[in-house]
């Protein structure tokens, strides 16, 4: 199986000394892409870093976690994303949290910021990574109000809302937690595997709880989807790699991952 990491943080100080071992063990595991999206600028050196050290494997997009944004970090991070629009795959991640901002008024401010990054992703003609932890129903009011198209709802959380998000054509990713989170495994029962794509956000939403996550582990999460869903490990891998390629604008030629 050909198996791709549409999201994780392999650039973060935790995992970022050992990339190369972690390399190793995600292609011996079957994986044949893995997309980095740094947090926060800060990180975005290592990122494209590890795209220079593992061409063709590691990709990275740019964005700002949202609880991160102030009108100085989006400007850095906007000006960023200009610089370096030919390296990136995507804007993002980018978008709404609720979780961490409580505060009305932060909310309002990064729903002005969300709607920037909307904007530069138009401009630049790139899709968007979108983070909208306990936000899900005004991420995807917004997108839906920016007649936004290429979209990965990143570690979607809604089952609710898994119906409206298929039937705008955007991807939902599905995190290496779903092994042992039954929310998770209600969402990734019900979503069209047309809308799939696979991400472990390592080291973060491991298989396991308290557990350091990597690429390595997608297949635990392409067995509990497959069995969730009552189709074959094979096409849950085949639709997720292809969903993800098609996103990001890549293709699978003699084994190996290019740029179209």
């Amino acid at each position: 199986m050909n198996l791709f990491d549409s999201h994780s943080h392999i650039e973060m100080p935790r995992l970022y000394p050992s990339a190369a071992t972690i390399v190793k063990r995600a292609k011996e595991a079957g994986v044949i892409g893995v997309v980095v999206s740094p947090i926060e600028p800060k990180f975005f050196t290592k990122a494209i870093d590890l795209t220079e050290r593992f061409p063709g494997f590691i990709w990275t997009t740019l964005g700002l976690h949202p609880p991160r944004t102030t009108p100085r970090t989006v400007k850095q991070c906007m000006r960023l994303i200009r610089e370096h629009s030919e390296r990136i795959l995507a804007i993002g991640e980018v978008g709404l949290d609720y979780y961490w901002v409580k505060e009305e008024h932060k909310r309002e401010l990064q729903r002005r910021h969300f709607i920037e990054f909307i904007r530069l992703a138009d401009e630049l003609e790139l899709p968007l990574v979108v983070h909208s932890r306990e936000a899900e129903a005004d991420a995807i009011r917004i997108l839906k109000e920016e007649h936004v198209t290429r979209v990965q709802l990143h570690c979607f959380n809604d089952p609710s809302l898994v119906v409206e998000a298929a039937s705008q054509n955007w991807y939902m990713s599905v995190p290496t937690s779903v092994v042992s989170r039954r929310r998770m495994q209600r969402i990734a029962k019900t979503m069209p595997l047309t809308n799939m794509l696979l991400e472990t956000d390592a080291p973060w939403l491991a298989p396991q709880p308290r557990q350091q996550n990597e690429p390595a582990n997608l297949p635990f999460a392409v067995t509990k989807i497959a069995e969730l869903q009552e189709t074959t490990e094979e096409s849950v891998a085949k639709n997720t790699t292809k969903n993800a390629l098609e996103l990001f604008h890549l293709e699978l030629y003699e084994g190996k991952v290019h740029r179209r």
